[in-house]
């Protein structure tokens, strides 16, 4: 047996049925936030970035293989049963999630991992939107970026408590100290 130590929450595999039942889920929480009664001028999933919440949970459990199928697969399925995020914005989402996911799998186990990685993976997202202009953003990138992380304060709240309690209740080893 070699004395290399891998990060083990990479190597974790969820069985199908896992994967299924966290997809179902990440389905599910947007859809029910969708439900909630709002009036505001954009969609309530904005300020409160639930696709985040279920993507930063798979990472957390399951590593950034299987947190990066629940984010992509999340934007879709809701947009099937709800018609949000419009179409336009899903390619846009779709790099904001492959970004997250990137950043909160570095470090999963800190406590304010999944909002810092929001934060990094939107800036990424709108300095890549900046430079390709399929994306066609109607407006300035740091306006976008301004804009978006004003709106999304509420998300990022409820996003640093799902992971603050992760991190309290399921304090397990980062897999960097295993060996294998």
């Amino acid at each position: 047996m070699s004395n290399v130590v891998r990060p083990a929450f990479i190597l974790s595999r969820a069985g199908w049925r896992e994967t299924t039942v966290l997809l179902a889920v990440a389905g599910l929480v947007p859809f029910l936030v969708h439900l909630l009664p709002w009036s505001g001028h954009r969609p309530l999933g904005v300020y409160l970035l639930p696709v985040f919440w279920t993507t930063f949970v798979a990472v957390y459990f399951r590593g950034p293989f299987i947190g990066l199928l629940v984010g992509l697969v999340t934007p879709v399925i809701n947009l099937l049963i709800t018609g949000l995020p419009v179409s336009t914005s899903l390619m846009a989402m779709s790099l904001e999630i492959a970004f997250f996911v990137i950043v909160a799998a570095q470090w999963p186990r800190f406590r304010w991992a999944a909002p810092l990685a929001w934060v990094a993976a939107k800036g990424l997202a709108v300095s890549v939107q900046y430079f390709i202009p399929a994306f066609m953003e109607t407006e300035y990138p740091w306006q976008h970026l301004a804009r978006s992380m004003q709106n999304g304060g509420a998300g990022l709240a409820v996003l640093a408590a799902i992971n603050i309690l992760l991190v309290v209740f399921y304090p397990q080893a980062d897999g960097w100290e295993k060996e294998i």
